[in-house]
């Protein structure tokens, strides 16, 4: 969309404020666009001097020292912007708008770390733009109803014991075992204390987190706004193809038990598999190992991961099930290695994403993430909505991530606009 349609678009929707006697607020643009800016330098490995994109990207992993930069500087724009700071035991950064009518929270975040060599925006769009409209509340003389915390929560991306790390223990939704427990203990974090919260889980009336799309599918229909209905359930699989292992040059084609060729038919059923299930399941063979990896040996074992992800778990077993038939038990080992559930998110939630994309006239989709975010563990314990800006491209988790920032704009306009529906709900 043109800067005049965008002017056009701005003065329409102060008409209409200014009709119902309804003050408008703005946010700062310019002042998020220099947070995320000043954020992205952190971790940056380039040659670019004038914004953080391009070349090896944006390594910031969680509890590294780059991440604890990180953490420093969101933790002073919250200071600088009045809000109360502080951590809780495992890392979690929260800083809130206080309110003195009401103890329960309207809760907007999302992460700052990164995937290594990642972009700027994943993550940190939904934490600095949480900030920014709780900012602009404060500076416009808003009265809240609800307290209104911004929350940064660490290690989204994944560490040795998962991703959004941070959330799944603030919500509790963390198995403490042998593994999960030496991990704190090596970050100097006491296990018993990672349930803690400063926040009761209880008190928390909404949650919302900003992203962008990381696909193509609202560039490619020039739409600004996703809202998002539920965030897609996570199945990985170790499969392990049985072949023998001989000579490569004395063993004719017609009597070889290749492992490596069965694999890739097998893998080639997959996909043909799971495009004949109807709706939006993918599949993903993304690890291979031939063994024994020599170039003069027949491969006599090949071992892959298979991630299926959909909203329903039916369907990702309907393709184990197909791709099993015709091998025996000795030639195919299919092992579950790891399940995230799929979510819904909250329909009333949405039903105000919607209405706030109607009232600053912005087409808006309804869709599905077919990523893992911080909203799936908030979503077990309170009302979560997610709102969605085009990623250019469809490209992320790559130096290459890039928003416009008309669509950044729109987007906090949307979450802005959101936080006030609910702060005025019960």
């Amino acid at each position: 969309m043109h800067v005049y349609n965008i002017d056009l678009t701005i003065t329409n929707i102060l008409k209409k404020y200014h009709q119902k006697g309804v003050k408008y607020i703005e946010v700062n643009i310019n002042r998020l666009k220099e947070n995320l800016i000043k954020l992205g330098w952190i971790g940056y490995d380039g040659k670019n001097k004038n914004i953080p994109y391009g070349d090896e990207g944006i390594t910031r992993i969680a509890y590294s020292e780059e991440y604890d930069k990180a953490d420093e500087l969101v933790s002073k724009l919250m200071e600088k912007a009045g809000l109360e700071v502080y951590h809780d035991p495992v890392g979690n950064l929260f800083g809130t708008l206080c309110s003195d009518k009401r103890d329960e929270h309207i809760m907007i975040g999302s992460h700052i770390d990164t995937v290594p060599r990642g972009g700027m925006f994943d993550g940190s769009l939904g934490v600095l733009g949480a900030l920014e409209t709780v900012q602009i509340l404060s500076e416009n003389n808003y009265s809240n109803n609800y307290n209104l915390t911004v929350a940064a929560f660490i290690g989204e991306e994944g560490t040795e014991i998962g991703g959004t790390l941070g959330s799944r223990c603030f919500t509790g939704d963390i198995e403490l075992n042998k593994q999960e427990i030496n991990f704190f203990k090596d970050k100097g974090i006491n296990y018993e204390d990672i349930n803690f919260n400063s926040i009761d889980k209880k008190n928390i009336k909404n949650y919302l987190e900003l992203h962008i799309e990381q696909g193509k599918i609202l560039q490619k229909e020039n739409t600004p706004i996703g809202v998002v209905q539920g965030i897609v359930g996570i199945a990985r699989y170790k499969v392990t193809v049985i072949g023998e292992a001989n000579h490569a040059g004395t063993t004719p084609m017609e009597l070889r038990d290749d492992a490596l060729v069965k694999a890739s038919r097998l893998i080639t059923k997959v996909k043909k598999t799971v495009e004949d299930v109807e709706g939006g399941l993918v599949g993903t063979v993304g690890k291979i190992k031939a063994e024994p990896g020599a170039v003069n040996v027949i491969p006599g074992r090949v071992d892959f991961t298979l991630e299926l992800r959909d909203m329903e778990k039916e369907k990702m077993e309907l393709v184990i099930d197909k791709i099993k038939a015709g091998f025996a038990d000795n030639e195919l080992i299919i092992e579950d290695d790891f399940y995230e559930e799929s979510v819904y998110l909250n329909e009333q939630v949405q039903d105000e994403i919607i209405n706030s994309a109607d009232k600053l006239n912005y087409d808006y989709k309804e869709m599905i993430s077919g990523a893992g975010h911080d909203a799936n563990s908030l979503s077990k314990i309170t009302s979560a909505g997610m709102i969605f800006v085009p990623s250019n491209k469809g490209i992320s988790h790559s130096p290459e991530e890039w928003t416009d920032w008309v669509d950044v704009k729109k987007g906090i306009e949307v979450l802005l606009e959101t936080i006030k529906s609910l702060d005025k709900s019960n």
